[in-house]
């Protein structure tokens, strides 16, 4: 497996197995593309991705060389479904009594210098490469975070 280096990688990897579902954007594809022109570990491992989807796509079925049986009842799974969808709608709900209990105390408020946080949604290589599909792309500009809904 090859080590993921830096976010770059990480995001051209997972668009990499978007791709083999056919579940990749344009924008996203060209991205890829670009980036794995200029990260060879991540064209390799792109590579052998690509290439083990194809054969096991291709590859003929295999029966099973003994009956496979599965020990199991549905009606134990249900009801363990549903226990489990009645305790976590349960510590959700106690979660958010929490949340809104802590927001109704106050406490410090930050000042809107504080609060103001610049929203990256593109890595500059990202960046460098749209440049050359459309023109120029913007830099990012800060975005004040929206009223706190806790404390009003």
């Amino acid at each position: 497996m090859t080590r993921v280096t830096d976010r770059g990688c990480s995001r051209a990897q997972a668009w990499a197995s978007l791709e083999l579902d056919g579940e990749l954007s344009q924008l996203e594809s060209v991205l890829l593309e670009r980036h794995l022109e200029r990260c060879a570990g991540c064209a390799v491992h792109v590579s052998d991705m690509r290439a083990l989807a194809e054969a096991l796509r291709t590859a003929p079925p295999e029966a099973p060389s003994a009956p496979v049986f599965v020990a199991s009842s549905r009606s134990s799974r249900a009801g363990a479904l549903a226990t489990k969808v009645a305790i976590a709608a349960a510590l959700a709900l106690a979660a958010g009594g929490l949340g809104v209990f802590a927001g109704s105390l106050g406490g410090d408020r930050a000042t809107p210098e504080q609060q103001e946080q610049e929203l990256v949604l593109l890595t500059p290589d990202d960046r460098r490469d749209m440049r050359g599909l459309r023109g120029d792309v913007p830099e990012p500009r800060p975005v004040r975070p929206g009223p706190r809904l806790g404390g009003v």
